[in-house]
This record gives structure tokens, C-alpha cells and sequence, in this order.
């Protein structure tokens, strides 16, 4: 158990004996590794015997870590939730209950999903770019008290008030080539992000290919329509908003716009190019 013990306002570390407990009644014993700074998390899966599973509990920040140190070693990687989004168990088809991750976890099988890497840094659930990024930066300043979901949409309702669309040209691996004035191009392996926003729902972990939704220019008066749709998962029946699937992306932006990998932000570019990584994680899932 790699046990972030900061994730979730500190939620994680108070179910560590819960977690111990529910594993030790069936047998089996969780060895604790836990981790102090970040960074930690991958280090620790790296020192650990060949062929261990290495059980993130935390959140997403959490298995970004351990997934990158799982990917492309054959190490099955496992999820428990414990964090603020807990996005990628949603997109295992786990969901964010802890019991039922942990009888994954036990008696689940690995099965071999996709990855991605933009510009050098390796990715998880997905790259997002634009309105995206700032929602993620911003949930840190938003109130302990609203919880996961809460801090989510206090940070996308503080933004409301001053975002701007991007120009952007989008390439993919197919020859197609389009060109935006756009809030956000998401580039998403799994279907959720911030805990509750379905950017991508037709999104699968194991197809090899990126979904890349984005959107046309927006008014405030759209974007705060579109915020349900995406709450629904059916933000793509809007006109303004599109997807295409491709297992290569280039995004080129007219100006430098903040993005991120599974909720970190990135150093500031204007240009981003994304591939897949066909089945580099081996991730314990629901058998079936």
C-alpha cells in the first residue's frame, strides 16, 4: 500500500486502519509504505520486489505516481479512493466506493490498459488544456469543507468570471487538422475529470486511442449551460463541442495556456504533443 497521507484534506491517512482490517479478516496483510514528499510514491514502487502489486491509496496525484512507476514493468498497479476526484477507479468501472475498490484490489484480475505521454511527462487518465488547468490549480484554494466534488465547482465558478478561449490548431495522427477559438481541448484516455465533469463518456482505458474533445469559442452564458452536460455525460450533443479519436495529437496553441496531467500542472508551452502507450499499465479491475 503506497498511502499518501495528505490526500483528501488528510482523509487518507485516517482510513489506513479501516483498510488494514478489512484485508486482514480475509487472509491477506497490507504492508504500509508511506510518502513524504512528492515524488515519493514512485521512488517507493521502485524499490519494491519484482512482480508486487503497488496499491495507491490516496488520490489522483497519488496514482498519477505509482502508475508511472508501474507502467511499462509488468508490476500489476491497484486504486483505493482516498482522494479529492478519485477520477481514474471511475474510468477502472470501480467507481469511488472504497469497499468495493478494496475487493478489487483482492480479488480482482490485472488487465492490461493504455497510458499517455505528452511532451516527455507520462500520463494516466489525461492531459487537459486551457479552463481545464485552471480549474485543477484552483481547487487547491477552494474551502476544505466543500469537499471533492465542492472544491471543483467553487474553483469552476470562480473562473467564470474571467476565462478566455484559446486559438489553437489541432493535429492528429489520421492527417485531420482543425482550428478553434476554444475554452479547453481535453486529451482523455479516461471519461472523468474533477471528480464529477464526464468530459470524455464514450472514453475506454484499453482502445488505444486519446478521445479529444474540445470546443468552439463559448460565451460565459454557453459555458455555464455546457456545466450540466458535462455533469451528465452528454456534453458532446452540444454543436459547439466535438471529438475526435486518435492515438496522436498535436495541440499548438496562440499563446502559452496552463495544462495538466491527471490533475499536476505542467510547465507553461504553447505546443503539446501527445501519444498513446498501448497497454503500458497492468491495473487490477472488476474481473468480467
Amino acid at each position: 500500500m503506497i498511502l499518501n497521507p495528505t490526500a483528501g484534506r488528510g482523509r487518507a491517512a485516517a482510513l489506513r486502519p479501516r483498510i488494514s482490517r478489512f484485508f486482514e479478516e480475509r487472509g491477506a496483510r497490507a504492508v504500509w509504505h508511506v510518502t513524504r514528499r512528492p515524488g515519493h510514491a514512485s521512488q517507493i514502487v521502485g524499490e519494491l520486489p519484482p512482480g508486487l502489486p503497488a496499491v495507491a491509496v490516496g488520490g489522483d496525484g497519488t496514482v498519477h505516481e505509482v502508475a508511472r512507476a508501474c507502467a511499462g514493468t509488468g508490476r500489476p498497479m491497484g486504486v483505493l479512493p482516498a482522494g479529492s476526484g478519485n477520477d481514474y477507479v471511475k474510468a477502472l468501472g470501480v467507481g469511488g466506493d472504497l469497499r468495493r475498490a478494496m475487493e478489487v484490489v483482492l480479488a480482482g484480475e490485472a488487465r492490461a490498459v493504455d497510458a499517455g505521454e505528452v511532451n516527455g511527462e507520462f500520463f494516466d487518465n489525461g492531459l487537459g488544456i486551457g479552463f481545464d488547468a485552471e480549474v485543477a490549480a484552483g481547487v487547491v484554494k477552494a474551502p476544505a469543507y466543500l469537499g471533492g466534488a465542492g472544491r471543483y465547482m467553487w474553483s469552476v465558478a470562480r473562473l467564470l468570471w474571467g476565462f478566455t478561449c484559446h486559438p489553437a490548431r489541432l493535429s492528429f495522427d489520421d492527417g485531420t487538422a482543425v482550428e478553434s477559438e476554444t475554452i479547453l481541448v481535453a486529451v482523455a484516455l479516461g471519461t472523468t475529470y474533477g471528480a464529477r465533469f464526464r468530459l470524455a463518456p464514450e472514453a475506454r482505458l484499453d482502445d488505444g486511442a486519446f478521445d479529444v474533445v474540445w470546443s468552439d469559442r463559448v460565451s460565459r452564458a454557453e459555458v455555464i449551460r455546457l456545466i450540466p452536460s458535462a455533469l451528465r455525460g452528454t456534453l458532446l450533443r452540444h454543436p459547439k463541442v466535438h471529438m475526435h479519436r486518435a492515438r496522436e495529437v498535436e495541440v499548438e496553441l496562440g499563446r502559452v495556456v496552463p495544462a495538466h496531467v491527471d490533475g499536476e500542472i505542467l510547465p507553461p508551452t504553447r505546443l503539446f504533443r501527445a501519444r498513446v502507450l498501448p497497454g503500458a499499465l497492468r491495473v487490477l479491475a472488476p474481473r468480467g
